[in-house]
């Protein structure tokens, strides 16, 4: 055997004997921060860490993340013990909640990533592949200021690895998450619902699941009701319909000059209104749309019942057609004294979809001569300020030349008249986004993007329009992860990671309020000052070291509040 080959088959049983090596035997679990995403093939540089530690405000959602594996293939489980205080107060066991992390093919990178978080009391644990565990705890609304322990144990194939837990309860107490100050307007798809469950429309198995996901909004800070007045307003962009909750009828087939003969059924609109209200989404209903969006498409085709030929026709329309200009010009007053007569007038906006301003001038002149009352959003597009109109601004015009020239004063204004101005971001940019290959740590940066511009809060066009199989193809057209936080689960909807820094960067913002009242108060300028740093640090985007995570610039928002007092001493004994 000549040098060259011996050398050779030594590297390779070298490199061989290195790789597995890399990988433990036994079973081993480590934290991660929940800013990170874990992979199959994620490792620890310290596994023999067994320390979970939160710092929370009262009534505020706090996770954590575990990552475990085992060298073959065994059952996963876990037991929980009440966390103590020093004072022997005690939160509960079941304030806690454990779920496991599942994978999704996502082709953007090749990779399986994992994102919805599944409820059981096991979980299999492949041999060799890393299981994502996740850990949430809610500090009850009434504990008292202190730090509280207990315990976690994992047991897998008759091991066992025990972690402490710890948090720390601050003086300040977080709103209910559908009180939050902070505003969100994700769009619902009850039709994304009943395709992923597979129910009939409108059934009422269809019905019980969107109480549920209502329900499941609401605990995550949703404002927005999004209503559908006209059949498919965006084209079936989903790569399904979105079907109307106002169904048009007319007496035959629909003539010029005979808008007058329409009627509507408004029972759709008003179920699905009340189920968001009954759980607890209150703040304002979307009503989509006068024109089809998103974009520069004309496109305003109205589809009515025909009574007498007992079909569905469709009159394929442009914005500014003279038909279209009689149908709008009846609608628009019954659908404000149908809203004045539910008592939902002051909070129902028309809702156009990234619309440019040769469309958008002429339907904003259209609708000031009808309808003059009604309150519009803009989502993207041509923004017209004013009259009560909610403006929301594409992510690519915060900051820079046109932000310091229009932006910036207009959100200045908008603000100090509590009217709505929020931004939003869609398939695009790439970064910062809730893809389902970016960092998590970009999901809970979100919201505090919106503090730094001043700004209600975020937009975003779908949280629920699944693709046809979410488990096995998470992609659509667009990128992965870009239609859905919610997942379809067996009973309901299941939580997402994604989903869950979103509300935890929305709670960051509510302590931010706290800590920024507080110090204000107290006149702190050295305080305020450092509200301002942890924003900076929050919203880093790029940098030549490590972008700090955003757990980062909340331990200073926990300082501020920690330094402040309680808010009791303020005359403020609930926030």
């Amino acid at each position: 055997m000549n040098a060259q080959l011996l050398l050779l088959i030594l590297l390779g049983f070298s490199v061989n004997t290195l790789a597995q090596s890399m990988i433990p035997s036994g079973f081993e679990a480590w934290p991660v921060p929940i800013e990170k995403r874990i992979f199959p093939g994620s490792f620890s540089r310290d596994a023999a860490n067994r320390t979970i530690k939160w710092v929370g405000c009262r009534n505020e959602f706090v996770s954590a993340q575990l990552a475990s594996r085992n060298d073959k293939t065994s059952r996963l489980g876990y037991t929980l013990t009440a966390l103590r205080g020093s004072r022997g107060d005690e939160i509960p066991r079941d304030a806690i909640k454990v779920r496991f992390g599942a994978y999704l093919p996502v082709d953007e990178t090749g990779q399986y990533t994992a994102d919805p978080l599944l409820e059981s009391t096991t979980q299999t644990l492949a041999a060799n592949l890393v299981q994502p565990i996740w850990i949430t705890l809610h500090i009850p609304k009434l504990m008292k200021a202190d730090k509280y322990h207990g315990t976690l144990n994992l047991s897998a194939d008759g091991r066992s690895l025990e972690f402490a837990l710890e948090v720390e309860v601050l003086e300040a107490t977080l709103p209910d998450p559908p009180n939050y100050s902070f505003y969100l307007n994700l769009w619902q798809d009850p039709n994304g619902v009943a395709r992923a469950h597979k129910v009939q429309l409108w059934s009422e198995d269809h019905w019980k699941l969107l109480s549920l996901y209502a329900e499941n909004l609401a605990g995550h800070g949703e404002k927005s009701i999004m209503t559908s007045i006209v059949h498919d307003p965006w084209n079936s962009q989903t790569g399904y319909e979105f079907p109307t909750m106002v169904e048009w009828r007319y007496p035959g087939e629909w003539k010029t000059g005979q808008a007058s003969a329409f009627q509507w059924d408004f029972t759709l609109f008003d179920r699905y209104v009340n189920t968001m209200m009954s759980a607890g989404v209150k703040a304002k209903i979307d009503m989509y749309a006068m024109i089809k969006g998103p974009g520069p498409t004309a496109d305003a085709s109205i589809r009515y019942f025909d009574t007498r030929a007992k079909t569905y026709r469709t009159e394929v329309l442009k914005a500014g057609d003279l038909k279209w200009r009689e149908a709008w010009t009846a609608f628009l007053p019954a659908l404000k004294a149908h809203l004045l007569e539910k008592g939902w007038w002051r909070i129902a906006y028309l809702g156009f979809d990234e619309k440019p301003k040769e469309i958008m001038d002429p339907l904003f002149e259209f609708v000031s001569q009808v309808a003059p009352d009604f309150k519009l959003v803009m989502s993207g597009g041509h923004a017209r300020e004013g009259a009560g109109h909610e403006v929301v601004v594409y992510w690519d015009e915060l900051a820079g030349e046109k932000w310091n020239k229009e932006f910036a004063s207009m959100v200045k204004r908008m603000r100090e008249k509590q009217e709505i101005v929020s931004f939003y971001t869609a398939c695009e940019p790439r970064f910062p986004n809730l893809f389902l290959y970016s960092s998590l740590r970009e999901a809970r940066m979100l919201p505090w993007i919106a503090w730094k511009y001043n700004l209600s809060g975020y937009t975003r066009w779908a949280v629920n329009a699944f693709p046809d199989d979410v488990w096995k193809q998470p992609n659509f057209k667009w990128h992965s992860g870009d239609m859905y936080f919610q997942y379809p689960g067996e009973k309901g909807p299941l939580d997402g990671m994604r989903w869950e820094l979103l509300r935890q960067g929305i709670q960051d913002y509510e302590a931010l309020v706290i800590a920024h009242e507080m110090a204000s108060f107290w006149g702190r300028a050295d305080l305020l000052k450092m509200l301002d740093g942890a924003v900076e640090m929050a919203t880093i985007l790029d940098s030549c070291r490590d972008i700090p995570l955003v757990q980062e610039a909340r331990n200073i928002v926990n300082q501020v509040i920690r330094q402040s007092g309680s808010p009791d001493e303020m005359g403020k004994k609930t926030r």
